[in-house]
């Protein structure tokens, strides 16, 4: 069989990291994380980061590998894993991907589009027309250079329009499509997606339980660790926000820890919709996901 990807998705408290690890021990393999928040060191228990023991029982790549304070794209990801894929793959059948992040598993596999960088001269042009002309302003700039995209763009949204300025402006003679059509190649392996996706009232009931049990293991005192640079944009996600509020008096410690249930709740909700409407993958059910997964794999390999 030639080698192949397992991508393991999902939302948030579905399952994902015990069954990535049960596939590794069964497979021999190693796994690969796609979760945008688990990048990074200084966030442990607020994002769900496998624990030490769980880390001991099969090798994880992308976890905790980079700094708050230096932002990891999805391409940049994208790059970093796929060379990391390739170095398993020369010794491993499989590889396993885990993680809820939609976006930075679509670089991952198909790839993103390769847009040029925005010039400091652009960027303060289209600020400046922003802030003197408002919407207006970045529409008059959009219809001249691309009447086409201003038909499809989302013309009420600011950063929208912003972004589509900037790039009409900085290269001048293409269309956004022509633009937004300049992708690298898809990963060159074969991969399947496998979307977890619990019962509703199962989910929740998950994420509230494990939302208590992290303030319970000490996840205001990670939060307090950061509160002098809770500005950071990095920092401005679910769980840090609501009991950085806590913290600065803003709000009882229960009405933040039930903020936390909710907007995580909610963030379930977008993860399963994206994984539902844009990609390819075959949904299950987290209790019999691994002896589906194997079975399936067995399968594939007797067809080749």
């Amino acid at each position: 069989m030639k080698p192949r990807i397992i991508a393991l998705a999902g939302p948030t408290a579905s399952g994902k990291t015990d069954l990535a690890i049960d596939l590794a021990i069964s497979l021999n393999t190693e796994i690969i994380s796609f979760d945008s928040r688990q990048f990074y060191q200084e966030l442990d228990i607020g994002v769900a980061r496998p624990t030490p023991s769980q880390l001991n029982l099969a090798t994880h790549h992308f976890i905790a590998c980079k700094s708050i304070h230096t932002p990891y794209s999805a391409a940049s990801f994208a790059i970093d894993a796929r060379k990391k894929i390739t170095d398993i793959l020369q010794n491993k059948e499989f590889v396993i991907l885990c993680g809820g992040t939609g976006l930075y598993l679509k670089a991952l596999l198909e790839g993103l589009s390769q847009l040029p960088e925005i010039t400091t001269v652009v960027r303060e042009e289209v600020e400046t027309i922003w802030k003197m002309e408002g919407l207006e302003g970045l529409h008059r700039i959009i219809k001249q250079l691309d009447p086409d995209a201003f038909l499809q763009l989302e013309i009420r949204n600011p950063a929208r329009m912003k972004r589509a300025a900037e790039l009409l402006l900085l290269t001048q003679n293409q269309s956004l499509n022509e633009i937004y059509s300049h992708r690298p190649d898809p990963i060159p392996f074969d991969w399947k997606i496998y979307h977890l996706n619990p019962d509703r009232t199962v989910l929740y009931s998950r994420i509230d339980q494990r939302t208590d049990a992290m303030i319970t293991h000490g996840l205001i005192d990670e939060v307090s660790q950061l509160l002098p640079i809770s500005d950071l944009p990095l920092l401005k996600t679910v769980g840090y926000t609501e009991l950085f509020d806590y913290l600065k008096g803003n709000i009882t410690l229960n009405d933040a820890v039930a903020l936390i249930k909710q907007h995580t709740r909610n963030y379930a909700k977008r993860q399963v919709t994206w994984f539902k409407n844009k990609s390819q993958a075959t949904t299950l059910d987290p209790q019999n996901a691994a002896d589906f997964i194997l079975k399936d794999l067995s399968d594939q390999r007797s067809e080749y």
